[in-house]
C-alpha cells in the first residue's frame, strides 16, 4: 500500500507533467497562430529567391546546432535528476562544465563558418546577385546561433527543473517579439534584413529573461570557470555523446529534402520546400509538448524505479501526440491546394508547394509519434536506442534517393516521393522498436495511438472527393479557395472530433474532455452565471 506521502507525490508529478503539457501546447498554438501571419507578408515583400536565402541560414544553424543536442540533454537530464538528489552544488558544477566546453568549441565554428562561407554559397546555387548578402546573413545568424548555444543553458536548466511553463513564457514573449518587429521592419523598408534583425534581437532577449529567472528559481547557482570539474565530462561524453551523434543524424534527415533540392536544383526549389513544409512542421511542434515534458518526468521516474508509471507515460503520450496532430494534418493533406492559395494567393510558382504539403502531413505526424520513445530513453539514461531511428532513416532515404536518381532523374516529385516514403517507414520501425523495449503490445499501440491519429485522413479525403462537385478543389483565386476552404472547414471541424469523441475515446477520455469543455465554458462567462 502507498502511504499518504508517497501518494501525493504521485499526484504532484502528474500535475506538474500536465501543467508542462497544458502549457507547451497553448504557447505552440499560439505560435502556430502568430507564423501562419509571417510568411504572406514576407513574400510580398521579397522574391522566392531572397526567401530561399533566408531558409538555407536555417539549414546551416540546423547542422550547427546538432552540437548542442547532446549537452542540452546532459544539462536537462542530470539538473533533474541532481534535483531529485537534493544536490544541487553539483548542478552548478555540471553546467560550469558544459559552459567552458561549449564556448570554447562554439568559437572554433564561428571561424570555420568565416572561411566556409564561399562554399556553402556555391553548394546552394545562389545567384551572383545574392551572394554578398548572402554571405552576411549566413555569417551572422549562424554566429549568433553558436553564441545562444552557449549562454542558453539557463533555459535547459529551468526545464530540467521541470519549470517549463517558464521557459514556455519566455518563448512565447520572443517569438512575438520577433513577429512584431518583422512586421515594422519590413514595412520600413528594410527587406531580408528585417528578418535578422528581428532574429538577434529575439536571441538576445530570450538568453537575458532566462538568466534573471533561473537565478530566482535555483539562486545557488553558480557559474565559473572555477566549478570546472573533469569528473562531469563524462556524462557529456558518454550520455551526450550519444545523443550527440542521434541529433546529428537527425537534423541531417529533418532537413534531407531541402539539401536535396537546394543541391539538385538550385535555392528556389529550397524556397519551395520551406513554404510547402511550413504549415505541417508548425502544426507538428504543437503535439511535441508531451515529449518535451516526458523527458524530465521519467528521469525522475527511472531514478525511482517506476518503470509501470513510464510505460503508461509512453502510451498516452503517443496517443494523444497521435489524435491531436492527426487532427491538423489530416485537414492539411486533404485540402492542401486551397490552403496554399488563401495563405499565399493564386500565384503559379506555389503549385509545387501545394503537393510538397500534402505529400509531408503523414510523415511529419509519424516523426513526432518517435518524440515520446527517445525523450523516455533519453530520460531513463539510454539514449543509444534512439539511433534506431535516424539510421533506419538514413539508409532508406539513400536507397530510395538513389533509385530515384536512375529510374527518374533530379526532379522535385522524386525528392518528394523518396523523401517522404522513407520517413513514414523508418518512424513505424521505430516505434515498433520503442514498444518492445518498454513492453508495449504492438496490437495496443496500432489501436490505441495509429488507428484515432489516421482517421483524420480518411474523414478529410472523404469530404474533398464529396464535395467537389459544389467547390472548386483547385481555386484559382483566394475567394473561391476561401468557399472551398469554409465548407469543407465547417464539415471537417464537426466530424473529424465527433468519430474520435465517440469511436476512439474511453469513457474516462470523454468524462474528461467533458469536463474540461464545461469548465472553459463557465470560465468565459460572468461569475454570477456559472455552476457549481
Amino acid at each position: 500500500m502507498a502511504t499518504e506521502a508517497e501518494t501525493d507525490a504521485q499526484f504532484n508529478a502528474k500535475d506538474t507533467v500536465s501543467r508542462n503539457i497544458v502549457s507547451s501546447l497553448g504557447s505552440k498554438g499560439l505560435y502556430l497562430v502568430s507564423r501562419v501571419f509571417l510568411p504572406p507578408l514576407i513574400l510580398s515583400q521579397l522574391s522566392l529567391e531572397e526567401y530561399g536565402v533566408w531558409a538555407t541560414c536555417f539549414i546551416l544553424i540546423g547542422y550547427l546546432g546538432m552540437g548542442a543536442f547532446g549537452v542540452s540533454s546532459v544539462y536537462v537530464r542530470y539538473t533533474a535528476a541532481f534535483a531529485a538528489e537534493g544536490a544541487y552544488d553539483k548542478i552548478s558544477r555540471l553546467v560550469s562544465t558544459g559552459v567552458v566546453v561549449v564556448t570554447s568549441v562554439n568559437l572554433l565554428l564561428i571561424v570555420g563558418v568565416w572561411f566556409l562561407l564561399p562554399m556553402v554559397v556555391d553548394t546552394f546555387h545562389v545567384e551572383p546577385a545574392f551572394k554578398d548578402t548572402a554571405k552576411t546573413l549566413l555569417f551572422i545568424t549562424t554566429t549568433v546561433f553558436l553564441l545562444d548555444l552557449s549562454f542558453g543553458v539557463f533555459e535547459d536548466v529551468l526545464n530540467g527543473l521541470q519549470h517549463i511553463t517558464k521557459t514556455n513564457a519566455i518563448w512565447v514573449s520572443t517569438f512575438l517579439l520577433e513577429a512584431v518587429l518583422i512586421v515594422v521592419l519590413l514595412l520600413g523598408g528594410l527587406g531580408i534584413w528585417a528578418l535578422l534583425w528581428a532574429f538577434v534581437i529575439r536571441y538576445a532577449v530570450g538568453v537575458a529573461a532566462s538568466l534573471v529567472i533561473c537565478r530566482r528559481a535555483l539562486p545557488g547557482l553558480s557559474i565559473h570557470p572555477r566549478n570546472f570539474d573533469r569528473s562531469m565530462l563524462k556524462l557529456f561524453y558518454r550520455y551526450g555523446g550519444i545523443v550527440q551523434v542521434s541529433g546529428l543524424l537527425s537534423i541531417f534527415m529533418r532537413s534531407i529534402e531541402k539539401v536535396l533540392a537546394g543541391a539538385f536544383i538550385g535555392v528556389r526549389a529550397t524556397g519551395l520546400f520551406d513554404v510547402g513544409e511550413k504549415l505541417p512542421m508548425m502544426g507538428a511542434w504543437m503535439p511535441t509538448s508531451f515529449a518535451s515534458a516526458l523527458m524530465p518526468a521519467s528521469s525522475d521516474l527511472h531514478a525511482k524505479e517506476k518503470s509501470g508509471e513510464i510505460r503508461k507515460l509512453y502510451l498516452k503520450g503517443c496517443r494523444y501526440n497521435s489524435i491531436l496532430c492527426g487532427l491538423m494534418m489530416g485537414a492539411m493533406a486533404a485540402f492542401s491546394a486551397p490552403i496554399l492559395i488563401l495563405w499565399l494567393g493564386p500565384k503559379p510558382e506555389f503549385h509545387e508547394a501545394a503537393i510538397i504539403m500534402a505529400w509531408f502531413c503523414l510523415p511529419f505526424q509519424l516523426h513526432v509519434l518517435t518524440g515520446p520513445g527517445t525523450s523516455l530513453f533519453k530520460g531513463m539514461g539510454t539514449p543509444e536506442k534512439e539511433l534506431v531511428y535516424p539510421v533506419s532513416q538514413l539508409i532508406l532515404v539513400a536507397i530510395t534517393v538513389g533509385m530515384g536518381l536512375l529510374l527518374v532523374g533530379k526532379t522535385m516529385m522524386m525528392i518528394i516521393v523518396t523523401v517522404s516514403c522513407s520517413m513514414i517507414i523508418s518512424a513505424l520501425l521505430f516505434c515498433a522498436y520503442a514498444n518492445r523495449e518498454l513492453g508495449v503490445s504492438q496490437a495496443a499501440f496500432f489501436l490505441r495511438v495509429l488507428t484515432p491519429g489516421l482517421a483524420p485522413y480518411v474523414i478529410g479525403f472523404a469530404l474533398a472527393s464529396v464535395t467537389s462537385g459544389w467547390v472548386e478543389m483547385h481555386p484559382t483565386g483566394r475567394l473561391d479557395a476561401f468557399y472551398t476552404l469554409a465548407l469543407n472547414g465547417a464539415l471537417y471541424a464537426v466530424t473529424a472530433p465527433v468519430v474520435i469523441y465517440r469511436l476512439m475515446c474511453d469513457w474516462g477520455e470523454r468524462e474528461f474532455l467533458r469536463r474540461q469543455t464545461i469548465h472553459s465554458v463557465q470560465s468565459l462567462l460572468p461569475r454570477r452565471w456559472r455552476t457549481a
